[in-house]
């Protein structure tokens, strides 16, 4: 693969570096690896495969080349504003989204960030995934118990935002979006039972930690 298609696959243009190049490869892993489209049809899950297998070529390449540090004539053309449909299919419309999971360990917590353009299908199935994940994972740690309020907050913003955007019209001509459909929605983060179980867990242990503070002190 050469340097121009590698770049286009990982939706950076010959001006970015190579951090910029690792960071986007992370950033689009997270959103096509084929486990997390286990659930969609035997098409869809090939699709994903075959859209893993070339972003990680893309990363290859790109790391066996060198580095651009000057502007050309091609960096201004990708730098103009053009149409964007969604990062993942490139449906349209689309709407930029931010949204953390938070993984709570005791005494520290770590997080992964997803930010992209989305159609409402393909941002609404990451964001219910995110935000379950969140629910369960997110309340395990003394920090982590506070953080995770402000990261569900936030996330509800975002989930706010997609469920006011229209469903996905329309394909971007010529978009470099890695499938051609758009994602099926994931089960509602309501009817999942890990959230729930993590969540009223933490808050009977929470009430059970201040009944007993307050017997203690009388």
């Amino acid at each position: 693969m050469d340097d121009a298609t590698a770049r286009r696959v990982l939706g950076i243009g010959s001006y970015a570096t190579r951090e910029q190049a690792r960071a986007a490869y992370k950033r689009r892993a997270k959103m096509i690896h084929p486990d997390r489209h286990a659930h969609t049809s035997a098409a869809a899950q090939r699709d994903a495969e075959r859209a893993m297998a070339e972003l990680n070529e893309a990363w290859h390449a790109l790391r066996e080349s060198a580095t651009r540090t000057r502007s050309t004539e091609d960096d201004i053309a990708v730098r103009r504003p053009r149409e964007r449909g969604c990062e993942i299919c490139g449906y349209r419309p689309a709407v930029w989204i931010d949204i953390r999971a938070l993984t709570g360990l005791i005494i520290v917590h770590s997080s992964d960030r997803y930010a992209a353009t989305l159609c409402k299908n393909c941002g609404t199935a990451i964001w219910r995934d995110v935000q379950a994940r969140t629910l369960t994972l997110g309340w395990w740690g003394i920090p982590a118990l506070f953080v995770n309020l402000a990261v569900l907050v936030n996330n509800r913003t975002y989930g706010a935002a997609l469920r006011e955007l229209a469903p996905p019209q329309a394909r971007v001509g010529s978009s470099p979006a890695p499938m051609s459909e758009p994602m099926p929605l994931t089960k509602p983060v309501t009817v999942r039972v890990l959230p729930w179980v993590a969540t009223v867990s933490v808050v009977l242990i929470i009430a059970l930690l201040v009944v007993a503070a307050v017997r203690a002190q009388g």
